[in-house]
């Protein structure tokens, strides 16, 4: 648009800000429900009060003992078993693997029998027999953790949250990519469509908060991607698939290193994704009558190199550019009707070493993500883009020293900043407005690992301490009423402790326990302080007054392998969320974009609290047939508010009480099979807890065989989500895409 006029706005004393299907059958199952169905008077809100109060004490009685049951009586039986040898089974999900080492937990390699925590380990050879196509979708099968990727491979932001937090807020997740924080600081948000599964060595869930390593962010936990190295002095594989809506993919992977396990080691692996879409918009949207297919277009590249000078010595470059494009499902005036691009290139750097008893291990990193939004209305007066470069880079430094024989003395800090710079530009006028602030975060930590009792006793504790900084926050626009909030807003900081002290005992090398104490902390998003707009469909103004936030946690959990085929593990948590950040409704209507719209803000509430369960079984019948449970169960309350006592009491938009994932594989000559049941329960969608959205159900199957009787390395697989049309949805505008089929073919060599 050559004629479309330059936004000039400023601030007082800031430079000038310059902007220059076939019809389907579904239904909307949200119940309204009345404020005054759930009033009590004083005297029966005390009393339930009470009798909720007596029944939580039982409950973590009750689950304190059966842990402990559990474990003790699988000790005792495993103590008069034979020792036999495991069945191998790649596809188990639960196990606790001897010897497996992970790294998420301490920073550094560390024995899974030896974390007292709850971690998850999805392998490379897992995903490959998933029927998911992204890799958010493989944690529906790690209990504990909610995922939301409502349009399928369309979604525009799918968000993953843990230990009951609430689905609408995702920045309490630490997502990591080979160590290095990858979420966006300005939104908290992860871009989950830029991780391609090709790329995917191994993922570790580290469960429950992990601020004492990691500070702000790792409230609910911390997901750490670890990307593939190359094994072979030359190896790869590429793939091509087409599925449901003209969906067409396809992904190819080349690498090699030096023989001898010393020398340059290099990758590159570059996938694609174009789909036509379907029509996502419900009859209540007022956008229906000028729907059209909501569709994706999707382009990323990665590269590696590095150089490996012995087994505990490497360094290595990683860079990756993601290009996307994503139909919103509607059309007035813009050609591809309102969309958006999440445009994004990374860099980081690694280094790894060890000497004699010292192991040491450094990232830093970079990231840039701009956001463009083209929204479309009825009248083009009313047409806007949104333009965002959200900046992230930083700094860790960690260290491990062996001190004798039992102990393991860990410590390091790091080094963050996050910054923004948004502009909303209107197309057809000189009218927009402006959004920055930066976010700085400095931290020092220490941990200690003690090994007690031949190593059947794991002690840890640790602190870390975390300061953070807003400042050169600033709002200005020229759109009327909006001009009134013209500001520079004054600079805010945060200080915070976040300790632990956890502990697990081996019974024997198949049954354990644990407990742990920790505390996990979050300071505010930069989105929340200085951006007045449209945030997960919410209009929110800017709140930069906003507190961090802390979460105390207590968990106790057990694990047993009985007769060498069945795997059971049971975490209990209870946590207490104190300025819990929390998306409030003020009450509030603004005349917005042709009709009013509710104002929210996010603002701190007085305390949260949290009760949950994880149970994860595995039964391996042979070593061709498994099957797998997870279930989760989360009591999600504000506690006490003090500015708005009238949702005291209510539960935690987006947190499900009840989720179930439970599958069977079956691996044969002719072809295997994996089938997954997914149940989520039912989720308010407002503080007042007046709407919710019904628990929906879906089954996904997968299909594949190996073809090397035509090629060796060739596999041919049918993925097949929702098999059963399942009509659900996240809001009242928007449905699922219903069932989606694609056919792939891979070769590997």
């Amino acid at each position: 648009m050559g004629g479309q006029p330059v936004c000039r706005v400023s601030v007082h004393r800031a430079p000038h800000l310059h902007c220059s299907r076939a019809l389907e059958v579904y239904s909307i199952r949200l119940r309204a429900r009345s404020r005054n169905v759930r009033r009590f008077l004083f005297h029966g809100e005390m009393e339930r009060r009470s009798v909720v109060e007596g029944t939580k004490k039982i409950v973590l009685t009750a689950l304190v003992f059966g842990i402990w049951a559990m474990v003790f009586c699988a000790s005792q039986a495993l103590g008069q078993t034979p020792e036999t040898e495991k069945a191998k089974d790649t596809s188990q999900e639960t196990a606790i693997y001897l010897g497996e080492v992970v790294v998420t937990a301490t920073k550094f390699p560390t024995q899974i029998e030896r974390v007292p925590g709850r971690i998850t380990v999805i392998t490379a050879e897992e995903i490959e027999e998933t029927p998911f196509e992204r890799v958010d979708e493989l944690f529906q099968q790690v209990s504990g953790v909610q995922t939301n990727r409502t349009n399928g491979i369309f979604e525009l932001s799918p968000q993953v949250t843990m230990r009951g937090l609430g689905g609408n807020e995702p920045g309490r997740t630490l997502v990591l990519i080979d160590g290095a924080p990858a979420s966006v600081g300005d939104t908290g948000n992860m871009r989950w469509n830029r991780i391609n599964l090709a790329d995917i060595e191994r993922i570790e869930v580290f469960k429950g908060p992990g601020s004492s390593i990691y500070g702000s962010n790792a409230m609910g936990g911390v997901i750490n991607i670890i990307t593939k190295k190359p094994d072979k002095p030359f190896e790869g594989d590429v793939s091509v698939g087409y599925g449901s809506f003209d969906t067409k993919q396809g992904s190819v992977r080349l690498g090699g290193k030096q023989a001898g396990g010393q020398g340059f080691f290099g990758q590159v692996v570059a996938t694609i994704l174009d789909s036509d879409g379907y029509t996502s918009l419900t009859e209540d949207s007022r956008d229906y009558d000028n729907r059209i297919d909501r569709f994706v277009e999707e382009f990323t590249l990665n590269t590696k190199v590095g150089h490996s000078f012995d087994e505990g010595n490497f360094f290595e470059l990683s860079h990756s550019y993601f290009d996307d494009r994503r139909g919103e499902g509607y059309k007035y005036n813009i050609d591809e009707g309102s969309h958006r691009d999440f445009d994004t290139n990374s860099l980081s750097l690694l280094y790894k070493g060890s000497h004699e008893k010292w192991q040491w291990r450094m990232n830093a990193y970079y990231q840039r993500e701009e956001y463009f939004w083209h929204r479309d209305f009825e009248n083009s007066v009313s047409l806007y883009t949104v333009n965002s470069d959200r900046d992230d880079y930083g700094a860790t430094l960690s260290l491990s020293r062996e001190i004798g024989k039992w102990s393991t003395l860990i410590f390091g800090g790091d080094i963050r900043s996050s910054s923004v710079d948004a502009t909303d530009d209107y197309d057809e006028s000189d009218e927009c407005a402006k959004n920055k602030g930066k976010l700085d975060q400095y931290a020092i930590y220490l941990q200690d690992e003690f090994h007690l009792l031949d190593d059947r006793l794991v002690l840890v504790g640790g602190v870390r301490y975390d300061t953070a900084k807003f400042h050169d926050g600033a709002y200005a626009s020229n759109i009327s009423p909006f001009d009134q909030l013209t500001t520079e807003m004054d600079d805010n900081d945060w200080q915070a402790f976040s300790p632990k002290l956890s502990a697990r005992y081996n019974f024997t090398d198949k049954a354990s326990i644990y407990g742990s104490y920790s505390r996990g902390f979050r300071a505010p998003i930069l989105d929340a302080l200085c951006r007045y707009g449209i945030f997960h469909g919410r209009f929110y103004d800017a709140n930069p007054n906003l507190e961090n936030e802390t979460l105390d946690s207590f968990e106790l959990g057990g694990d047993a392998t009985f007769f060498n085929a069945l795997d059971l593990s049971v975490s209990a948590y209870y946590s207490r969320g104190k300025d819990f950040i929390y998306s409030v409704d003020t009450g509030e209507t603004r005349f917005l974009w042709g009709r009013d719209r509710s104002v929210y803000i996010m603002d701190n509430v007085t305390e949260v609290e949290i009760m949950g369960l994880d149970t994860d079984l595995t039964y391996r019948f042979n070593k061709d047939v498994n099957m797998f449970v997870h279930y989760t169960y989360n009591a999600s309350t504000i506690e006490a508010f003090d500015e708005r006592p009238e949702i005291e009491g209510k539960t935690l938009e987006y947190a499900p009480k009840h989720s179930v994932s439970a599958g069977i594989n079956y691996l044969n000559p002719i072809v295997n099979a994996r089938v997954v049941f997914n149940h989520i329960g039912d989720q308010y969608t407002d503080d007042m807890n007046t709407e919710e959205i019904e628990g929906y159900e879906t089954v996904d199957v997968k299909l594949w065989r190996e073809l090397n009787f035509l090629l060796p390395g060739m596999t041919a697989s049918l993925t097949v989500q929702n098999l059963f049309d399942e009509a659900y949805l996240r809001s009242e505008d928007e449905k699922s895409p219903g069932i989606f089929a694609i056919g792939e073919i891979k070769y590997a060599w």
